[in-house]
């Protein structure tokens, strides 16, 4: 470009052509420079350069205004005129003037006079040197952070003295969660005894109040922190578990869902992983076992939540006896008291049946020797009956005029699976009924209720009701 493109302030303006895209109007919005103000104030002249074709910058003063003249020299400098500048024209010897690209052979710039954009912005404090490493930093922590993202779908473990089990109730607090745990661990009673810590990959914090602190809360606190992350990055193991322990200031020890179980023979228990199991003894007891690193502990169980609530009972499959059947056993009952040939009063044995086809009960009376305190049965005709068809429900002896009670005698007997009653107090207008079963040997008294008809109940007028009347006491509450 041979024309000029613009003069500093105290040349002469050189008229561009009309399609020059540096035109003077192109920087009219640069805004205006006062003439008199000398921009370069301050600043050391430069020296010249030496070699072929080096341009030269001089400032020339001319009483208070500054000029700047550009001119090519060859030796020296020439001397400063007040005439405008030339259009610079390339040199006589052909020396041309180094390409831009020819940074060897560029002169170095004085800092002074460098256009301060074009100067590299110096990195702020904490600003990495580097942009490259930057970038790769930050993908490096946004990988990290995806790869984190099936970590925080894990539930937290809760773990003590080598048991360990999910927590799902990420709502809960610590103190929650150590009230839960009572029953396996009496060790957790006093809660000032206890102090939580969580472990996260290589990251422990203490938490300050259990009574407050959320279990879930307290892990997503750990999760978005930069320490978390950078752990995660350096670390072998992407999959860390989310480790909630209690720690007991006290010299107890215990062991704790997914860590005990119910077994039926101590070498199942010992060939599992579970920590805490029981075991039901040939005594009939259930035992407890804990297993630490201490040993193994096994002693008797009181309460065993883990298992079925069970109550000894009887539940009936068939209807209940007629109360008629159980009639005509006691008028039996009654006439061996005063039997005919006899002088003291007699015992009895009545067997009840139920038939399956039929589906109705039915009394039998076996061959039988009886006494005041005894009754011999011979059940030879019993292999008469078909048990494909008949079922030995029941059976009920008397015990004359002495009490309903079950002697010894009955229990040595009375042996096998079904139901037993026994009637006294013959002698009485009510006599006395108790009702009880055998399960193995052993015996469980059940109301007779439960396996015989009510007495029946006769009908009366109605009108006999209108004179009845409740005391104020007694009535029902609205």
């Amino acid at each position: 470009m041979s024309d000029p493109v613009f003069t500093f302030p105290g040349g002469e303006t050189v008229q561009p052509p009309e399609d020059d895209i540096f035109s003077a109007d192109v920087f009219a919005g640069l805004g205006s420079m006062d003439v008199d103000e000398d921009p370069f104030a301050g600043m050391e002249p430069m020296a010249p350069f030496t070699g072929e074709a080096a341009a030269s910058t001089t400032l020339v003063e001319s009483g208070s205004t500054s000029k700047e003249t550009l001119s090519t020299t060859t030796g020296a400098a020439d001397t400063p005129s007040d005439q405008p500048d030339a259009p610079v024209e390339p040199s006589s010897t052909g020396t041309e003037l180094p390409a831009p690209d020819q940074a060897a052979d560029k002169p170095p710039a004085d800092p002074a006079c460098q256009d301060p954009s074009q100067t590299p912005r110096a990195a702020k404090a904490g600003e990495e040197a580097n942009p490259l490493l930057a970038a790769m930093d930050l993908q490096e922590s946004a990988n990290a952070r995806k790869a984190a993202e099936p970590i925080y779908a894990q539930l937290p473990l809760f773990s003590y003295n080598g048991n360990r089990e999910p927590i799902e109730d990420l709502e809960q607090t610590f103190e929650q969660l150590r009230l839960s745990k009572l029953e396996d661990f009496p060790e957790f009673e006093e809660a000032q005894n206890l102090s939580w810590i969580v472990a996260y990959g290589s990251i422990e914090k203490k938490v300050a109040d259990p009574s407050k602190e959320q279990i879930g809360d307290f892990k997503r606190s750990i999760e978005s922190s930069k320490e978390f992350l950078a752990n995660l990055k350096k670390s072998k193991d992407k999959r860390p578990k989310c480790i909630v322990k209690p720690t007991v200031r006290m010299q107890k020890k215990g062991t704790a869902s997914g860590y005990k179980a119910a077994f039926l023979h101590v070498a199942e228990a010992r060939a599992s992983d579970k920590t805490i199991s029981f075991i039901p003894a040939r005594d009939g007891r259930v035992y407890e076992r804990r297993v630490n690193d201490a040993g193994e502990f096994l002693t008797p169980a009181s309460d065993v939540t883990l298992l079925d609530e069970v109550k000894a009972g009887f539940t009936p499959s068939l209807p209940r006896i007629p109360y008629q059947l159980l009639e005509q056993a006691l008028s039996l009952f009654r006439y061996l008291m005063n039997a005919p040939g006899t002088s003291r009063p007699l015992e009895a044995l009545v067997h009840i049946y139920w038939d399956r086809r039929e589906e109705r009960y039915f009394l039998h009376i076996p061959e039988q020797t009886v006494g005041k305190e005894s009754v011999e049965a011979v059940l030879e005709d019993e292999d008469l009956l078909d048990e494909t068809r008949y079922l030995h429900y029941a059976d009920l002896h008397s015990h004359n005029d002495m009490s309903a009670r079950f002697s010894r005698m009955d229990n040595r007997d009375e042996r096998a699976n079904r139901v037993y009653l026994v009637a006294g107090r013959l002698d009485r207008y009510f006599p006395e009924l108790r009702a009880r079963i055998c399960n193995g040997g052993h015996f469980c008294a059940i109301p007779p209720e439960q396996v015989l008809e009510p007495m029946p109940t006769a009908r009366f007028p109605v009108q006999w009701l209108e004179r009845i009347h409740t005391r104020p006491d007694c009535e029902a509450a609205a």
